[in-house]
């Protein structure tokens, strides 16, 4: 059963709809909620360290294999988490390492246009949102140009997977559409889509009250209306990750309230293990079948590295060119790589 004050809610944001009654919507995406939380166990004292897999590092090792370079590491989570704050010690870092050249960074979206379309922040919210999500995309696709560089990993802060959360919290305020949640899935597969695929997600949490305390000045994001019903769709976003509807390879939720060393560490381990998740994967695959690893290692090396279909296909349509193809999953048939609903492509050298 709702809770009443969720009920109240849901009745609150519909009422700003005048078009039509869409209290069936809001009350669904309320429950949707409620039931993550309490799956979760989320109460008003749980700190994010008490919460089911927080500070665990999950891996989905069947997806690995087919997952191409290169590919995207989504890090999100709430206001004053350090999200930005991590990334940028993570990237210095790898230039003492020589290893820079292998990440490349997609600023958030959102600030890239806060300049032009700032205003939209407090007038309509949601059409602030969907042209932060078009200035990510594009920063992927932007990225791609690299890959002949040794590009093997692209992070996002706050990437396509983060606007899901907004969009969300933004309808429980009723600012978005109702239809459009009527078919979320079409929505998240399409505007909100990562252009590449996901090789890892990065969530880093912290209350309300502490995500105020470290931002201090008022906005329409920092406050405390905003800030709980964010952090709630964060919780079931975790939720929903746990339960394999992400198609991550690597996942890790952490306790950004932590030490900050502790934090940094935390996720540096987790980015260290998305950029290094082949060799990872063969080395354990090598620890626990040394015999059947050796066998097939030497049948691999024996057999000359062909083109996939797809690229057979894409290479004999440009007459004759070398493809390579990053993103996606594999394409089978002719009539399914020619009639992607979008195939970027870049001339390389």
């Amino acid at each position: 059963m709702l809770e009443n004050w969720r009920y109240n809610r849901a009745l609150g944001a519909n009422a700003k709809q005048t078009e039509f009654d869409a209290r069936c919507v809001f009350l669904e995406q309320e429950y949707l909620t409620q039931l993550a939380l309490g799956h979760l166990g989320i109460g008003e004292t749980i700190t994010p360290s008490e919460v089911s897999k927080v500070g665990s590092l999950l891996m989905r090792p069947e997806l690995i294999p087919n997952l191409r370079v290169p590919y995207a590491v989504e890090v999100l989570g709430m206001p004053g988490a350090g999200k930005s704050t991590v990334i940028e010690r993570y990237l210095k870092e790898l230039w003492s390492r020589n290893e820079r050249n292998k990440v490349s960074l997609i600023d958030e979206g959102a600030r890239t246009i806060k300049q032009e379309f700032g205003g939209l922040r407090y007038t309509d919210p949601f059409q602030y949102s969907l042209l932060g999500g078009t200035a990510t995309f594009l920063g992927y696709i932007e990225a791609l140009k690299n890959v002949n560089s040794g590009l093997r990993m692209m992070v996002s802060d706050r990437g396509q997977i983060d606007r899901r959360v907004f969009r969300r919290t933004l309808f429980s305020q009723g600012d978005v559409n109702p239809g459009i949640m009527t078919d979320e899935s079409l929505f998240m597969y399409g505007l909100e889509n990562t252009p590449v695929q996901i090789g890892g997600v990065i969530m880093l949490m912290a209350r309300p009250e502490v995500a105020m305390e470290r931002k201090k000045n008022l906005g329409p994001v920092t406050n405390m209306n905003f800030l709980p019903r964010l952090y709630e769709q964060y919780w079931r976003l975790h939720e929903e990750i746990l339960r394999g509807e992400v198609p991550y390879r690597i996942y890790a939720c952490i306790d950004a309230e932590k030490d900050s060393e502790e934090v940094y560490e935390r996720f540096k381990y987790a980015m260290d293990t998305a950029l290094n998740v082949h060799s990872i994967y063969m080395a354990a695959l090598a620890k626990a079948f040394p015999e059947e690893f050796d066998r097939a290692r030497a049948m691999h090396d024996k057999i000359p590295r062909r083109r996939s279909h797809a690229q057979e296909v894409l290479g004999k349509k440009l007459g004759g060119k070398k493809v390579l193809i990053v993103g996606g999953d594999e394409m089978e048939s002719e009539e399914e790589i020619l009639n992607k609903s979008i195939l970027e492509g870049y001339r390389l050298k």
